[in-house]
């Protein structure tokens, strides 16, 4: 996990020995006195073709999106399955230090221009289950640096990078990220272990398949110790299940789609609609990011006074 990682790309050649003598020979014709016959047009360039299969690189936020914020669940649309009555007893936080996705709304929320959720300028002072939002001391993701794990790893797609690496013998997929030095391991084409061999872990035990150009990535057996994302005010439990699609539009963007399930969360519900956007950085560019306590308390420290300061100026 420490240096860079470095690959070659293969190139793809797609013209023929013989287009060059075909070139020449239409350029060497000459219309007859009186033709109206003109040259052909020249071809559209088109897009060089690439592996789609091939997801090896590093990978950084594609903020050009238009219509997506591409920063933890702030683009999610789709509302949170109705809570079982398990979950509120067991999952529930105390509170949480960001916006939440929804809820009781804060005095100016929907004046013009002002887009919810929202870190600097909150939309909300608790979310939908009653769960306090924005707290100083709340709960974020990796908070007194515990691993941030999938899917809150997503959150923050532009702090850092991520890394796709397949190794040669092509069967599994490493997925590393410079921002908390967390990896995963993607088993491809092949089972999950039986529930009864099933360790329990934070990062889970992943599966993945081709379905077509989209890499399937099945994840289960996580410990339940983690957040789902800093926007939401409940822990997985050990049956959270993430499933997530990721699929090249180009050879330089990546999309990635996630689909949530818990059935001691939400029954027999499932929670879709989010997604992640990258693009790929063209040298290797794995930075060294390890969680310091130390500087975490004091960043925290730092925080809690700015925040503290704030709300005594109001």
């Amino acid at each position: 996990m420490r240096g860079q990682y470095r690959r070659t790309l293969l190139a793809v050649f797609c013209a023929t020995a013989a287009a060059p003598l075909l070139f020449a020979a239409g350029q060497n014709q000459t219309p007859r006195p009186g033709s109206t016959t003109t040259a052909p047009a020249a071809p559209a360039a088109q897009a060089a073709p690439f592996d789609r299969h091939n997801l090896d690189g590093n990978w950084t936020a594609d903020n050009t999106v238009k219509g997506y914020r591409n920063f933890a669940s702030y683009d999610q649309k789709i509302p949170e399955p109705e809570l079982t009555p398990w979950a509120r007893q067991h999952l529930m936080m105390k509170s949480i230090s960001h916006d939440a996705l929804a809820g009781k709304h804060l005095p100016g929320w929907d004046r013009p221009g002002h887009v919810c959720p929202n870190n600097q300028d909150p939309c909300f002072s608790e979310d939908q289950w009653g769960i306090p939002a924005n707290e100083a001391t709340g709960e974020y993701p990796a908070k007194d640096c515990e691993p941030l794990a999938a899917p809150a790893i997503y959150d923050y797609p532009g702090i850092g990078s991520m890394e796709l690496m397949t190794t040669k013998a092509g069967d599994r997929i490493f997925q590393m990220f410079s921002y908390h030095r967390e990896w995963r391991t993607f088993w491809l084409n092949r089972d999950h272990p039986k529930p009864a061999d099933l360790d329990l872990t934070f990062e889970g035990h992943s599966v993945a398949r081709w379905d077509g150009d989209a890499l399937v990535v099945d994840t289960i057996g996580f410990n339940g110790k983690t957040q789902i994302s800093q926007n939401i005010s409940h822990w997985k439990s050990e049956d959270f299940h993430l499933v997530e699609r990721f699929q090249m539009t180009d050879k330089d963007h990546l999309v990635i789609d996630m689909t949530y399930a818990d059935p001691k969360a939400w029954g027999d519900k499932t929670w879709p609609g989010f997604k992640k956007f990258y693009r790929r950085l063209p040298v290797d560019q794995f930075e060294e990011f390890i969680c310091s306590p130390r500087e975490y308390k004091q960043y925290d420290d730092q925080i809690t006074a700015q925040f503290t300061d704030k709300n005594q100026k109001k």
